[in-house]
């Protein structure tokens, strides 16, 4: 199983509807709030590269409110 941690860049006062976007995504094991440079962090987990490619281009990057994303595979 691979992870990796999404960058995510919300337009302003829909981080709300963002995060409910990305927790009905099944894949998307975890999911913070952050400040700063990025508005929120999810981590995905897949089988693999293919697999995550997958949920981040045609899930989360669909997510209404997103307008950027910033993808950090992590080292086995």
């Amino acid at each position: 199983m691979l992870t990796c941690f999404v960058l995510i860049n919300v337009n302003a006062k829909m981080e709300d509807d963002v995060y409910n976007g990305l927790s009905a995504i099944k894949e998307v094991e975890g999911i913070r709030e952050v400040f700063g440079q990025y508005d929120i962090i999810c981590r995905v987990e897949g089988k693999n590269l293919k697999a995550i490619r997958k949920t981040i281009i045609n899930d989360i990057r669909n997510v209404p409110g997103i307008t950027a994303t910033t993808s950090l595979m992590t080292a086995e």
